[in-house]
């Protein structure tokens, strides 16, 4: 499994040619940009001809939802658990089918991409042009260039029992503070506290709809100061966790537009073991922080 889909290496060959050959060559040859491009096009082409509906990701990969999760999508650092069939774009054969479990970050490209955006418990059929798989790299016994197509199901997140045990403690954590605040928040089944403090009029936003919203993080620890805080006009999905923490993939779900909300979110479902600095280094939010998110959301864009 781990020669198949492992991370995609691209390899330069130099050929030593004349002046003349070598500069017509460059004038001719196609870009790894330009061949997404047309990759991409000949895809929505098939798409669009087949009458398939699919989820377009701005990066070019395509995917075809049959049975959309429950769950959050996963991150970089997860494990987990996928069932899948690999087949070449226009053709029939299958190159490689099975089930594995491996870290996101191991994977090629085009499935991080999916395994990031698509919530846990999904089954799609994955469209990934050549760029976000082996590139011009011939990978046997898959041809250099090829579009690859992979059905799968998206069965689980492996969790450790280390994450398990501060998922624990962060919501214990989070529960005491509201008690002693004398805060009556809803529990989400994820993990995440919240308060609507105000309901607005608009649609609901759901996982791949691209919304517009304001909001500020302070710390459960330290919740008299805001530490961080910014609006966003995304061309992104509401899935991508690059853009959002997995409490405001969950809390904005929650939310006509125009409403308010405040989170109290675990670490796992805020920054993480990463926290977030500021350009010049300063930690505004350190790694494993419990965190309280006030959101809200101004507008959304369907696809």
């Amino acid at each position: 499994m781990k020669t198949k889909f492992g991370t995609m290496v691209i390899v330069l060959v130099v050929l030593i040619l004349p002046f003349g050959l070598t500069s017509c060559l460059e004038d001719n040859a196609e870009t790894p940009e330009q061949t997404l491009d047309k990759q991409i096009a000949e895809i929505d082409e098939y798409l669009a001809s087949n009458h398939i509906n699919a989820v377009k990701d701005p990066r070019g990969v395509r995917m075809a939802i049959t049975e959309m999760g429950t769950g959050l999508p996963a991150v970089q650092t997860n494990k987990v658990d996928v069932d899948y069939v690999g087949k070449i774009f226009g053709t029939t054969t299958i190159f490689d089918q099975g089930n594995t479990k491996g870290l996101v970050s191991g994977y090629i490209a085009g499935w991080q991409i999916a395994l990031s955006t698509l919530p846990r418990g999904s089954k799609a059929t994955l469209f990934i042009p050549a760029y976000w798989g082996y590139g011009n790299v011939d990978k046997d016994p898959i041809p250099a260039n090829s579009i690859l197509v992979f059905d799968i199901t998206f069965k689980d997140v492996i969790e450790s029992a280390t994450e398990i045990q501060t998922f624990t403690s962060d919501t214990t954590a989070i529960d005491t503070y509201l008690d002693t605040k004398g805060i009556v928040a809803t529990t989400d089944t994820t993990g995440i506290r919240y308060v609507i403090t105000q309901t607005g009029t608009g649609a609901v936003p759901s996982w791949y709809d691209k919304v517009k919203f304001s909001f500020n993080f302070r710390l459960l620890s330290d919740d008299t100061k805001i530490v961080y805080e910014n609006s966003v006009e995304t061309d992104a999905f509401l899935s991508r966790p690059v853009d959002f923490t997995p409490a405001m993939n969950i809390a904005l779900q929650k939310l006509p537009v125009g409403s308010k909300i405040t989170v109290y979110a675990p670490s796992g479902l805020a920054l993480g073991t990463v926290g977030l600095r500021n350009q010049t280094g300063q930690i505004l939010i350190p790694g494993n922080a419990n965190v309280i998110i006030d959101i809200e959301l101004t507008d959304l864009v369907r696809q």
